[in-house]
C-alpha cells in the first residue's frame, strides 16, 4: 500500500484589497520624501517632471503586465511571461536580469533605514540597523503573507495619513512665504536654467524603482482568489494611484524649497534639510517613525515577492530545484528563498554612502525586464495569438509597443556605471546557463508551473 504525498503549495488567500495594499507597501508612499534629495539634485530641481515621465512609462508597462497575468497567472512574473510567450532562452535572461532588482530592492530599503536612523541616532552604525531590519523582515515573511498583510494595511494607512498632513503643512509654508501665487510654480515642472534631457531621464530611470509595486503584485497570482480578474486590476491601481500621489508630493516639496538644488548639503538626507529649511522641525520625529516603519514594510513586501520569483525559477530547475523550488510544509512559504534573499540584502552595508548608485543598479534590472514584458505582450497576443483586428491592434500592439518605446528611453537614461555592472551580471548569467545546458546544447528546462484557476 502506498501513501500519496502532495508537494506543499502556496495558499490561495489574497483578494483585491490585500493585493493593492501589498503593492502600495512595496511601492511605499513615503519613498517620494526619501528620493527628494537625490532626484532633485540630479534633475536640477525637476523631480516632479521626472515623476510624471516615469508614471506615464510605467503605466504602459503595467498595462502589459495586466495582459500577461491574464494569460499566465502564476508566481514567476516577468520571467514566466517571457519564458512562455517568447522563448525559454529570453525567459531565462529576463528572470536573471530582474533578479538584480528583486534581490537588491530589499537592500535599498535597509540602506534607507540605516541612513536615516544613523542620522537621528549617530551612536548606532548603519550596519547594525541593516542587520536588525533584515532579521525582522525574514521572520515575518516566513510566517506568511496574511500575517505580513495585516501589518501592511496599518502601515500603508499611516503613510497615506502622514503624506496628507505633510502636504497640508507644505501648502501652509508656501502660502506664508509666497502667497497664493506661490502654489503655481512652472519651474518645479520645467526650469529652463537647469534643464538637461539626460539628467531628467536619468532621474526618471532612478524613480522607476519606486514603481516596482505593480510588478510585485503579479508575483502573488498563485495566492490570489480569481487571479485573472483580481491581479490585473490591482496592478493598474497601484501604478496609476502611486504615480499620481508621488507627482503631487514632489511638486509641493519642490515649491516649498525652490532653491534646494543650490542649498542642499547632503542629497541622501535632503528631506531632513527641507524640514529644517521650512521651519517645520516638529514633523521630523513623526516622519522618521512613519518613514522607517514603511521602509521595513517595503522590505517585507520585496522579500516576499523575490522569494516567489525564485520559487518559480527553482520549480523550473532554471535555478537549483532542491534549494529554490520548495515550499516549506509547515509555514507554506518558500522559507529557503526568504533566508537567501535576506542574506544577500545585507550587501546594503557596502552601499552606505552611495544610495544613488544602489538605486541605479536596481533600475537596470527592473527597466530591462519591463522592456521584455512589453515585448512579450505583443508576441503573445498580436503575433502568436493572431489578435490583429479592430480594437485588438490598439490593445495588443500599439499600447504594449509604446511600453517598449518609453522603457527603452528610460533604459538609455540609466547611469553608465550601473549599466556596466548590469552587463557584468548578464555575463555571469550567460556563463551559468551555458554550464546548466551543457554548452547551450539544450534549451533551459521547460516550465513546470501550472496555470492558476
Amino acid at each position: 500500500m502506498t501513501v500519496e504525498t502532495r508537494t506543499p503549495a502556496l495558499r490561495r488567500v489574497l483578494n483585491l484589497r490585500y493585493l493593492v495594499v501589498f503593492g502600495l507597501a512595496y511601492l511605499a508612499p513615503t519613498v517620494v520624501f526619501d528620493q527628494f534629495g537625490i532626484t532633485s539634485d540630479l534633475t536640477g530641481g525637476m523631480q516632479t517632471l521626472a515623476v510624471l515621465i516615469t508614471t506615464v512609462a510605467m503605466s504602459f508597462t503595467a498595462y502589459s503586465y495586466s495582459l500577461m497575468v491574464r494569460a499566465h497567472p502564476v508566481a514567476g512574473s516577468a520571467y514566466t511571461y517571457v519564458q512562455r510567450s517568447v522563448n525559454p532562452w529570453l525567459g531565462f535572461f529576463t528572470g536573471w536580469v530582474m533578479l538584480l532588482d528583486y534581490l537588491l530592492l530589499p537592500m535599498i530599503c535597509y540602506l534607507l533605514l540605516g541612513t536615516y536612523l544613523n542620522a537621528f541616532v549617530p551612536g548606532v552604525p548603519v550596519a547594525l540597523w541593516v542587520v536588525a531590519g533584515a532579521v525582522f523582515v525574514a521572520v515575518f515573511n516566513v510566517i506568511g503573507v496574511r500575517a505580513a498583510g495585516r501589518i501592511n494595511i496599518a502601515v500603508v494607512v499611516a503613510q497615506v495619513v502622514f503624506s496628507a498632513v505633510f502636504a497640508i503643512v507644505l501648502v501652509v509654508v508656501i502660502l506664508r512665504a509666497q502667497g497664493t501665487t506661490g502654489l503655481i510654480d512652472t519651474h518645479a515642472l520645467v526650469n529652463p536654467d537647469t534643464f538637461d534631457t539626460g539628467n531628467v531621464l536619468r532621474g526618471a530611470s532612478v524613480l522607476a524603482v519606486s514603481f516596482l509595486g505593480f510588478d510585485a503584485v503579479s508575483t502573488f497570482a498563485e495566492e490570489t482568489v480569481e487571479p485573472r480578474k483580481t491581479v490585473p486590476r490591482a496592478v493598474m491601481i497601484v501604478c496609476v494611484g502611486g504615480g499620481a500621489g508621488f507627482a503631487v508630493m514632489a511638486y509641493l516639496l519642490q515649491t516649498a524649497w525652490p532653491t534646494s538644488v543650490s542649498d542642499m548639503v547632503d542629497p541622501n538626507v535632503g528631506i531632513l534639510e527641507l524640514i529644517a529649511h521650512t521651519g517645520t522641525s516638529w514633523i521630523e520625529v513623526p516622519f522618521l517613525v512613519v518613514d522607517n516603519v514603511s521602509t521595513i514594510v517595503c522590505a517585507m513586501a520585496a522579500v516576499a515577492a523575490v522569494s516567489r520569483v525564485l520559487l518559480g525559477m527553482g520549480r523550473d530547475d532554471v535555478l537549483p530545484r532542491r534549494f529554490f523550488g520548495r515550499v516549506d510544509a509547515r509555514f507554506q512559504t518558500p522559507v529557503r528563498n526568504i533566508l537567501a534573499t535576506s542574506v544577500i540584502s545585507l550587501s546594503a552595508i557596502f552601499y552606505a554612502d552611495d544610495l544613488l548608485g544602489a538605486a541605479s543598479l536596481v533600475s537596470f534590472g527592473a527597466i530591462t525586464g519591463f522592456v521584455l514584458v512589453n515585448y512579450a505582450a505583443i508576441n503573445h497576443y498580436f503575433v502568436r495569438g493572431g489578435r490583429r483586428h479592430g480594437a485588438d491592434v490598439l490593445k495588443f500592439l500599439v499600447l504594449p509597443g509604446l511600453g517598449v518605446l518609453v522603457t527603452v528611453v528610460l533604459w538609455v537614461g540609466i547611469d553608465a556605471h550601473a549599466k556596466e555592472l548590469g552587463l557584468v551580471w548578464l555575463g555571469l548569467g550567460l556563463v551559468y546557463i551555458g554550464v546548466k545546458t551543457r554548452g547551450f546544447r539544450r534549451p533551459p528546462a521547460p516550465l513546470a508551473l501550472q496555470d492558476a484557476d
